[in-house]
C-alpha cells in the first residue's frame, strides 16, 4: 500500500513539472514576430535594433544599457559580435536547431561589460526604414531559468534512481518498506517545495512574457503595413489593425481566405508581387510578401503575409513615366535649370527648335538663347514675377544656334523646395513663327482690301474712332469722304471683270497719290472708296483735296489697250460739325454722295441738315419695313385691265403698305428700299400667293379669259428659283398657268444672264405669261423682244398722258403697238384716264387698257364688286 502511494505521488510531481515546462514554452512561443520602434526606449524589456549586414547596433534602450553594463552610446557604437560570444558556426547551428524545433527565438551566450556571461533568448523581427533593412531584437536573460531546468532534471533523475532502489529494497526487504516510505515522502516533500518555488518563478516569468506580448501586440497593430497570419489553406487566423481597416472596414478577417481579397493572376506564394486588393470600401495596390511558417519537423503550418500599400507609389511611378513620356514626345521645347539658372536638362523638341544639342547647352545659362530684342528690364521684371508668383508666360524672341531669330511663346514655372526656396526652373516654349505669319496674314485680310491693298471698312472704322478722339482732344476737324465711281458697272459689264479689277487698282493708286501721308484711303467694296482727312480746319483745304481726287479719277484710264473714262461722285461730312457718332457720320457721307450723283456726278457735295432729314426718314422707313410683313401691314390691291372690245377683263396686283408708324407709304418709296434690303424676296412671294389665291376664285367665276399680272423684281430672279416658286403657288391656289402673267422690268433683261433666260423660258413652257413693264423708259432694246419669250408689252404712262395731243407720243405709241403686233405680243397701255386716250388707243388696235378711266386700284372685296358690275353692264 505504501509503495502505491509513493508511486502515485511521484507521478503527480512529474506531471506538475511537465505542465510547468509546457506553460513556460507556451509563454515564450506567444511572442509575436512583428516589431515596431514605438515605446522603444522606455520599455522594461531589453531591446536592440541591429543592422543585419554589418551587425552594427543602431539603437539600444535603457533596459539594454542596464543589462549589459554599457551606456546607450557605447552600445550604439558596438557590433553585436562584440556581445554574442558564439562563433558564426555556433550561431548557424543554433538557428538550425531553432528551425528544427519550430522555435521563433534563438539562445545565445552574451558577455556583459564586467566580463560575466549570460544565457539569453533572442526574439528578432525584420523591418525596413527608408529602404534599409534592420532587425528588432528583444533579449531575455534565461540564465537562472536554465539553472532551474538543470536542477529539475537532476532531481528527476535522482528521484527515478531512488524509486528504483526503493522498489528493489521493498521487494527484497518488506520490513524496511515503512521506513523507506517515510524517507521517500520526506524527499518528495522537499522536491515538491522545490517545484513550487520553480512554479512561482515560472508564473512570474509568464506574467512578464504576457506583458511583453501585449507590448509586441501593440507594436504589431501600430505597423502601417498590413500583417496577416493564415493557415496552410490561406484562411486568416489573425491580422493587425491596418489589415482589418483596409480589407474589412473594421470587421473581423478571421476565417476568410486571404486570396478572396486579391486580384493577382498567379497568386502570391513566397515571392514579392504587386497585386490589387479589393477591400470592403476601397481598392488599393499592394506589394505582397509571403513567408511560410514551419514547425520543428519543417512542416508548413501557415503563412505570414506582409502587404504594403503602394497605390500612391504606383501613381507616382505612373506620373513619372507619363512625365518622362511627355518630356520626350512633346512638340514643345522643354528646358530645366537649377536655382543658379544653369541648364540641367533639355528634350528633343528643344534641339529641333533651337539647334542646340545637349552637350552644347548643359550647364550654361538660358541667356545663350537671348536674341537681343528685349531690354534687361524685361528679364528683370520676368524673374521678379517668377519669384513672387512662381509662374510667367508670354511672347519672347529667341536666337537659334545658327543665329536666326524667331518668336516663341514661353511658359516658365518655378519648383520650390520644402523651405519654399527656388529649386528648379521649368520652361516650356514653342516656335510661333508660323502662327505669327498667319496672324499677320489674317490681320491683313481683316484690315486690307485684297485687290487694291487699301485699308477696308473695318480698319477705316477703327481709324475713324481713333481720329475722332484725337480731334476732340486737339480741338480740330476731321473730314469723312465717300466716293463712288460713276458708270463703273457699264465698264465692268463691257470689258469684263478682269478689266474692272485693273481699273479699280488704278483708281486706288490715283486716290492714294492725291492724299497726304496722314490721310487714309479705303475701299469699302465694289466701286466704293472712302477718305479720312484728319487735322483739317479750313473747308477750303477739304475742297482742294476733293477736287484733286475727282480730277485724278476723271482722267482717262488705259485698260486693255483702250481709253476708258470715268468720274467720281463724292460726299463729305465734317466732325464734329455734322455729328460726333461714327455711324451718323458715315451715313451723312453716304447721303451727301448720293446727293452728288443727283447733281450730275463728277462733283462733291457737303452734308446738310436736309440730307440728314432724308437719312433719318430713310432709317425710319427701313426699320418699319422689317416689321411690316410680320405685322400684316401689307395689302394687295387690284386694278382692272380691260380689252379694247371690253369682252375680256383682267387685273394687275399692286402692293400697298399702311404702316402703323408712318401711315400710308407710296410704293415708289418703299419698293426700292425693299430691293436694297433684300426684303423684296419674302414680300414678293407673299404678294404672288395673295394675288393667285384671289385670282383663282375669279377665274372660276368669270372663265379662263380672266388673268392677273404680278410684278416681279429682278432681285427675285437673281436670288430665287422663280420657276419652282410659281409652280408651287399655282398648285396651292389651283390657278391655271395661262391665267397668270408675270411683269418684269427692262433692268432684268439688260442683265442678259443665261440663268434669267432659262427661268423665263421655263415659265413660258408651263403656260405662264410674261410682260415687259414700262417699255420705252429704261434700257429699251428691240433685241429683248426677240431674244426673250415675252407674251405682253406694257406701254409706260409717260407716253400715254399727253395723248392724243402730243404728236411725238402719238408716233411713239403707234410704232410700239405696230411693232408688238408684228411680234405677236399683246399690248397693255397704262395710265389711261380719258375717253380721248382710249379712243386713240382703240383706233391703233391696242389690246388692253389700264387706268383710272376704268378704275383706280381696289382692295379684293371692292374689285370683286367692280368686276361683277362690269360684266353685268356688258351683258346688257
Amino acid at each position: 500500500m505504501g509503495g502505491l502511494i509513493v508511486k502515485t505521488f511521484i507521478k503527480v510531481v512529474i506531471a506538475c513539472s511537465v505542465i510547468a515546462l509546457a506553460n513556460q514554452t507556451a509563454a515564450k512561443q506567444s511572442l509575436d514576430p512583428a516589431i515596431n520602434m514605438s515605446l522603444f526606449n522606455e520599455h522594461s524589456a531589453v531591446m536592440l535594433v541591429v543592422e543585419p549586414q554589418s551587425g552594427e547596433i543602431k539603437f539600444a534602450n535603457k533596459a539594454a544599457a542596464e543589462f549589459y553594463g554599457y551606456s546607450i552610446a557605447q552600445l550604439q557604437a558596438m557590433q553585436i559580435q562584440q556581445i554574442n560570444i558564439f562563433t558564426e558556426q555556433q550561431v548557424a547551428l543554433e538557428r538550425q536547431a531553432a528551425l528544427s524545433k519550430g522555435q521563433n527565438y534563438f539562445v545565445f551566450k552574451h558577455r556583459l561589460a564586467n566580463g560575466e556571461t549570460r544565457t539569453v533568448s533572442v526574439y528578432s523581427a525584420p523591418f525596413t526604414i527608408n529602404n534599409k533593412d534592420f532587425l528588432f531584437s528583444v533579449i531575455h536573460d534565461i540564465s537562472s531559468q536554465r539553472s532551474l531546468e538543470k536542477a529539475l532534471w537532476h532531481y528527476q533523475e535522482n528521484l527515478e534512481e531512488l524509486m528504483a532502489s526503493q522498489t528493489n529494497e521493498i521487494e527484497e526487504k518488506r520490513a524496511d518498506q515503512l521506513m523507506l516510505a517515510l524517507i521517500s515522502i520526506s524527499l518528495l516533500m522537499i522536491l515538491l517545495a522545490t517545484l513550487m518555488v520553480l512554479t512561482t518563478r515560472l508564473r512570474i516569468a509568464k506574467k512578464s512574457a504576457q506583458k511583453d506580448s501585449a507590448m509586441l501586440k501593440a507594436i504589431f497593430n501600430s505597423i502601417d503595413d498590413l500583417l496577416i497570419f493564415t493557415d496552410t489553406e490561406h484562411v486568416v487566423i489573425t491580422a493587425n489593425t491596418m489589415a482589418i481597416q483596409k480589407l474589412a472596414a473594421g470587421e473581423s478577417l478571421k476565417g476568410r481566405n486571404i486570396y478572396s481579397f486579391i486580384e493577382c493572376p498567379k497568386g502570391v506564394v513566397e515571392v514579392d508581387s504587386e497585386c490589387q486588393f479589393h477591400g470592403v470600401k476601397e481598392v488599393f495596390w499592394g506589394d505582397a510578401r509571403v513567408t511560410a511558417v514551419t514547425d520543428e519537423t519543417n512542416s508548413k503550418v501557415g503563412e505570414i503575409h506582409l502587404i504594403r500599400d503602394i497605390t500612391m507609389q504606383l501613381k507616382a511611378r505612373q506620373q513619372q513615366r507619363l512625365a518622362s513620356t511627355v518630356f520626350s514626345a512633346t512638340n514643345e521645347g522643354i528646358l530645366v535649370s537649377n536655382r543658379d539658372n544653369k541648364i540641367q536638362a533639355i528634350n528633343e523638341a528643344f534641339t529641333q527648335i533651337t539647334g542646340y544639342q545637349e552637350q552644347d547647352i548643359i550647364g550654361k545659362s538660358p541667356a545663350i538663347l537671348n536674341s537681343g530684342r528685349h531690354k534687361p528690364s524685361f528679364f528683370k521684371l520676368l524673374y521678379q514675377r517668377l519669384s513672387e508668383e512662381g509662374h510667367w508666360e508670354g511672347e519672347v524672341w529667341n536666337r537659334r544656334k545658327d543665329g536666326s531669330i524667331y518668336p516663341s511663346w514661353l511658359n516658365i514655372s518655378v519648383v520650390f523646395d520644402e523651405e519654399k526656396d527656388i529649386e528648379l526652373y521649368v520652361a516650356l516654349f514653342n516656335d510661333i513663327s508660323l502662327r505669327k505669319e498667319n496672324e499677320q496674314e489674317m490681320w491683313l485680310q481683316t484690315n486690307f482690301d485684297s485687290l487694291t491693298g487699301l485699308v477696308n471698312r473695318s480698319y477705316y472704322n477703327n481709324k475713324l474712332d481713333q481720329e475722332m478722339i484725337r480731334a476732340s482732344a486737339d480741338n480740330k476737324r476731321l473730314a469723312i469722304c465717300f466716293i463712288d465711281l460713276d458708270r463703273f458697272k457699264n465698264v465692268n459689264d463691257t470689258l469684263g471683270h478682269n478689266s474692272g479689277d485693273l481699273l479699280l487698282l488704278e483708281a486706288a493708286r490715283r486716290l492714294k497719290a492725291c492724299m497726304r501721308n496722314s490721310d487714309v484711303v479705303a475701299r469699302f467694296g465694289g466701286d466704293e472708296f472712302a477718305l479720312l482727312l484728319p487735322g483739317i480746319n479750313a473747308l477750303a483745304d477739304i475742297e482742294r483735296l476733293a477736287k484733286k481726287a475727282l480730277k485724278a479719277l476723271s482722267s482717262s484710264f488705259q485698260i486693255a489697250e483702250q481709253d476708258v473714262f470715268l468720274s467720281g461722285s463724292m460726299g463729305i461730312t465734317i466732325f464734329p460739325d455734322d455729328g460726333i457718332d461714327r455711324k451718323i457720320l458715315l451715313r451723312n457721307a453716304d447721303s451727301a454722295m448720293y446727293k452728288a450723283k443727283e447733281q450730275g456726278r463728277n462733283c462733291f457735295e457737303f452734308f446738310t441738315s436736309g440730307l440728314h432729314e432724308q437719312a433719318t426718314a430713310r432709317s425710319k422707313l427701313e426699320n418699319a419695313l422689317h416689321k411690316a410683313l410680320k405685322n400684316n401691314e401689307f395689302t394687295v390691291y387690284f386694278q382692272p385691265i380691260v380689252s379694247h372690245d371690253k369682252k375680256t377683263v383682267g387685273c394687275e396686283a399692286l402692293l400697298r403698305w399702311h404702316s402703323d408708324e408712318l401711315g400710308a407709304v407710296s410704293p415708289a418709296q418703299f419698293i426700292p428700299v425693299c430691293e436694297e434690303l433684300g426684303l423684296i424676296i419674302p414680300i414678293g412671294e407673299w404678294v404672288l400667293r395673295e394675288a393667285c389665291r384671289e385670282a383663282a376664285s375669279w377665274c372660276r367665276c368669270y372663265g379662263d379669259g380672266f388673268f392677273v399680272t404680278v410684278n416681279m423684281s429682278s432681285v427675285q430672279f437673281i436670288r430665287q428659283d422663280i420657276e419652282t416658286l410659281v409652280k408651287t403657288v399655282l398648285q396651292e391656289s389651283q390657278l391655271l398657268p395661262q391665267c397668270l402673267t408675270l411683269e418684269i422690268t427692262e433692268t432684268l433683261l439688260a442683265d442678259n444672264s443665261s440663268n434669267t433666260l432659262q427661268q423665263l423660258q421655263a415659265l413660258r413652257a408651263i403656260g405662264v405669261g410674261l410682260a415687259i413693264d414700262d417699255f420705252g423708259t429704261g434700257y429699251s432694246s428691240l433685241s429683248y423682244l426677240k431674244r426673250f419669250p415675252l407674251s405682253k408689252l406694257k406701254i409706260d404712262r409717260e407716253f400715254i398722258k399727253d395723248l392724243p395731243d402730243d404728236l411725238e407720243d402719238c408716233a411713239m405709241v403707234s410704232a410700239i403697238i405696230s411693232m408688238a403686233s408684228n411680234l405677236h405680243l399683246k399690248v397693255i397701255a397704262e395710265g389711261v384716264e380719258t375717253s380721248a386716250q382710249r379712243a386713240f388707243l382703240t383706233a391703233l388696235n391696242c389690246d388692253y387698257i389700264q387706268g383710272f378711266l376704268y378704275s383706280k386700284p381696289l382692295p379684293a372685296a371692292l374689285f370683286d364688286q367692280y368686276i361683277k358690275a362690269f360684266i353685268a353692264q356688258q351683258q346688257t
